[in-house]
Parts: structure tokens; sequence; C-alpha cells
């Protein structure tokens, strides 16, 4: 059987290493085509593809990508079981103390993400927050290892991820939790993913520590 599996690119989930794809969801994936003795083929999504009609017309099985499972998402997609607990983090440029007053650091955000959500909430009730508003992650990130802005908003295992490779720090406190699954497009793998999940626990973090150490 061929399971159909579009990836949404991003860091440590799938993204690019030379012209290898790699990453935690694309090695889960590779342990689940082992284990259900299916052919996975791999598709690779910009993350605005999360989208039903999108999703649809593409015709695929499977869509995975560190999506967080979210109440307004399950209204209009069926994900599996999470396999993996994670958030909202504020990474902060490296060195920088930082005593947890959001009105002390510069902010850098993608523009329409929760990032920019947030800030506007911490405006509305008052506090003076500085920030600038960025149309990608890699830009964030760039900013941020230049010294140009002090802090940001990351997935948590993202973040970790960042601090490991370019040494930048993970505020301990998340802004909020979530858990992370996959979008099943075709019902009949449900069952047979969410128990797969469940057995292969350990080596689904065993594969998560290599990416982002220990969390």
């Amino acid at each position: 059987m061929i399971v159909k599996v579009g990836f949404l690119l991003g860091s440590p989930y799938a993204f690019w290493s030379a012209s290898s794809l790699i990453g935690i969801d694309v090695d889960i994936c590779r342990l689940l085509s082992r284990e259900m003795k299916y052919h996975f083929e791999y598709y690779v999504l910009p993350f605005s593809a999360l989208d039903p009609l999108v999703l649809k017309s593409l015709s695929l099985d499977l869509v995975v990508g560190g999506i967080h499972i979210t109440e307004e998402r399950k209204k209009v997609f069926t994900f599996s079981a999470p396999y993996l607990q994670s958030g909202l983090a504020i990474v902060l440029r490296k060195g920088i103390k930082w005593d947890g007053n959001v009105e002390h650091v510069r902010f850098a955000v993608k523009k329409g993400a929760t990032g920019e959500m947030i800030i506007r909430e911490w405006l509305k009730a008052g506090k003076r927050v500085g920030y600038e508003a960025l149309v990608s992650n890699q830009e964030i990130l760039t900013k941020l290892l230049l010294g140009q802005v002090d802090a940001a908003f990351f997935d948590y295992i993202n973040a970790l991820y960042l601090s490991k490779s370019y040494g930048l720090q993970v505020w301990p406190k998340l802004v909020y939790e979530t858990q992370i699954g996959f979008v099943v497009l075709k019902s009949e793998l449900l069952n047979r993913i969410n128990d797969l999940i469940s057995k292969k626990s350990t080596e689904i973090k065993n594969i998560v520590m290599r990416y982002v150490g220990s969390y």
C-alpha cells in the first residue's frame, strides 16, 4: 500500500540538508513505514498548504510537520494521537540577561502568526512592548543572531533545536503548551498510526532527542 505524506517544511521537523529531507517527522514516518510495511511517498509543502481545500486537491493521506493540535484545527482536521508535547516558547539572543518583563526587550514576530497576536494583546493591556513584524522565521533568526532584536516566539521543540544549533537561549516558562500530531486524511490509517504512536513512544522520544537533546 502507498501512503502519500505531505511534509510542512520547518526545522527540526522536516527540512533540507544538502539534497536530503531530514527531521523529526521524517524519521518518525520512516519508522511508521517500516512497522506498517507500507511505502510512504513524500511531498514537500509550504505551511500555508495546511488548508482543507488545498489538501483535498492534493489527494494526500497524511500531513505532518510539527503541527500543533488546536481547537480550531480539530474542527476541520482529524488528528492522530499526539506524539510530542510542545508549546510556544520565547527565544532570546545569545548573552542577553532578561528578567521576564516583556517591556525590557525588543521582539521580532512573524506577520499574522500567534506571536504577533500575543504582542497585540500585550499592547491592548497597556504594556509598552517594542517589536517588528517580519515575513519568515529565517529573517527572525537572522536578526536574533545579529543582535538586532532581543527575543522572538518559536515552537518549543524548534526553540530547543535553535538553542542547540546556535547557542540561543530558551526562556523556561512557555507562553502556552500544546501537543503535536499528524493530520490524518485517510481514515483507515488512523487506528494503526495511533497504535504505533503508543507502542513506539520510546523510539519516537529517541528520535526527538537526536535533534534537540533532552527535553
